[in-house]
């Protein structure tokens, strides 16, 4: 059985299938932010999704992951653990080694305290954490795994001009791709409607993208009060689709799958 007996804060997004629910058969997702924890626990095969909490980050204590796994008496059969680190920088795989370049210092303001490596889209991320979340974040039993690897690795370019677009609250994460590749991939400060539309706007001109042939799924906590903002200087704005990444009951009417998109695509 996948049962919980300190993550209280997950009770009032439960599926009551998750009683009948066997471990081995479930896959528990995390994902680590700035602002909390985020995780999940579905089916592994069917994709159903049991169980959702998130953990604020003033309720954290001084191992958070550590935390979330001890609420499972006995673990998921798989786990998957995933860190945003939006101050990251790619490089070719090929030109990748096992030391940190000293030039991120250069690229990043910090040497690279975290590296991952994707081998599906041949694509290395070296990224600087700051101090409190290198530490937070580090667990002795998980692989941790950069969030943007793993939604590249989840995602497929497209062959037509797109982007993908997840906002914060002061930030946007943007993919875009066309071409059957991938063109951008950024974090930008961004915490309203004029500084989301520059950005769309400017990573869309520097690829001398027609707007007006371009499409966008935005997914993320404002995403729908954004998208009427958007539509009109867009062709197609949709709103992130959860039933293609999990199957979600009517008894998780209060988790938003739009605004945890990350998450779901782990």
């Amino acid at each position: 059985m996948v049962t919980t007996k300190t993550l209280t804060v997950s009770q009032n997004n439960l599926d009551p299938a998750f009683e009948n629910a066997k471990a081995g058969e479930s896959t528990l997702s995390i994902l680590y932010q700035q602002d909390g924890l985020s995780f999940l626990v579905r089916h592994t095969s069917t994709r159903q999704v049991y169980l959702f909490g998130f953990h604020p980050r003033q309720s954290w204590g001084a191992d958070p992951i550590s935390e979330v796994l001890a609420g499972f008496p006995e673990l998921p059969g798989e786990v998957l653990y995933a860190v945003e680190a939006p101050h990251t920088v790619l490089i070719p795989e090929i030109m990748s080694s096992a030391e940190v370049p000293a030039w991120t210092t250069t690229v990043l303001g910090q040497k690279a305290n975290f590296m991952d490596l994707s081998s599906t889209n041949a694509m290395t991320f070296l990224s600087y954490l700051n101090e409190t979340d290198i530490s937070l974040s580090q667990s002795d039993t998980l692989v941790c795994r950069h969030n943007w690897a793993v939604q590249l690795e989840r995602l497929k370019p497209s062959a037509h001009p797109k982007l993908w677009v997840h906002v914060y609250a002061d930030s946007v994460q943007i993919f875009a791709s066309s071409s059957n590749k991938w063109q951008v991939i950024n974090s930008f400060p961004c915490s309203n409607e004029s500084e989301l539309l520059y950005h769309l706007g400017n990573v869309s001109e520097q690829l001398n993208w027609d707007r007006a042939t371009t499409e966008v799924e935005l997914s993320g906590y404002s995403a729908r009060a954004y998208k009427p903002v958007i539509e009109p200087y867009f062709s197609g704005v949709q709103l992130f689709k959860p039933q293609q990444w999990a199957k979600i009951s009517s008894a998780l009417a209060d988790f938003d799958a739009v605004a945890f998109a990350n998450l779901l695509r782990l």
